[in-house]
């Protein structure tokens, strides 16, 4: 058995790691001057996998062998992550998207999205696979085996649902800190439009954070649902949708913040979340006091 596997001081190094790997390749090409170049893509985006990386790493490095096999089944388990909240998931940013050009162009007068990745499929059905692809390794894949597949389970034993998912919000916010930087980027475009919509950006992801954090719990720990939940976010909300203005963009962030207040609402208010909350809790503590081999 390899003892304390799920020590916080494995943890804060998943932390640590995860940042200082990100960040130095992020910030490489911007201090030395070569961002739009290819080396310059292929060391920033290199960054871009510190998340799952150090926490596959650490899962091989400190994981009982049955504990690493519970963990990649919920990585990968369709059955776990059922079709119910997957397909729930797609509705909700679909509607968030539909109501944020209905507002943004129908009555705040916004430029119309383009929706490129859209027409490409109109264009050639076959396009949406490879959409899917680049919409799962932009996030999902890069980032989901350590957020919520590595962080979340321990924050939810120290700090509870709430407060740990908006901690983890919080270090997935920063994270991105390079992106601010970096042309091309939609931060990047943020943070030259407005200052306070690119400072937004950090609540917005926390809040975010917190509905990944729901979809986890009404999963029984699936590690792929939270994925979805993500890739839905950023393919809904974002690529299908490009290209927009700035002002579209936050209109659709701030109407995705709305909704995931009333998701923050409903998690401190229903005795019946925070029960399946406790049981989950509950499961963790028992995962982690079980004798392995």
């Amino acid at each position: 058995m390899k003892k304390n596997w799920m020590s916080t001081k494995y943890l804060a190094v998943f932390f640590i790691l995860t940042l200082a790997w990100t960040w130095i390749c992020g910030f490489i090409p911007v201090i030395f001057g070569f961002t739009e170049t290819g080396i310059g893509t292929f060391v920033f985006y290199f960054g871009g996998g510190a998340p799952s990386v150090v926490a596959l790493f650490l899962v091989f490095l400190t994981y009982p062998k049955d504990k690493r096999k519970d963990y990649f089944r919920r990585c990968f388990s369709l059955k776990q992550a059922g079709w119910k909240w997957p397909l729930i998931t797609a509705a909700i940013f679909t509607a968030l998207s539909v109501i944020s050009i209905a507002v943004g162009v129908g009555m705040l007068g916004f430029e119309m999205p383009t929706m490129d990745y859209i027409k490409a499929i109109k264009v050639n059905p076959l396009n949406i696979l490879l959409i899917l692809l680049l919409s799962l390794i932009s996030g999902p894949l890069n980032e989901e085996f350590g957020w919520r597949g590595y962080a979340l389970d321990r924050l939810l034993l120290k700090f509870g649902f709430l407060k740990g998912s908006l901690i983890l919000g919080f270090i997935w916010a920063i994270w991105h800190l390079p992106w601010y930087f970096t042309p091309g980027q939609a931060q990047y475009n943020l943070l030259r439009d407005s200052v306070f919509h690119a400072v937004m950006f950090v609540p917005s992801v926390m809040m975010l954070s917190v509905f990944v954090s729901f979809v986890y719990i009404k999963t029984k720990r699936s590690i792929l649902a939270g994925a979805l939940v993500h890739m839905f976010s950023n393919l809904i909300g974002s690529q299908l949708l490009s290209s927009y203005t700035t002002d579209m963009s936050m209109l659709i962030r701030y109407t995705n913040m709305a909704f995931f207040l009333g998701v923050i609402i409903y998690t401190t208010c229903s005795r019946k979340f925070k029960k399946e909350v406790d049981d989950v809790i509950c499961n963790i503590n028992s995962y982690t006091t079980t004798k392995s081999a």
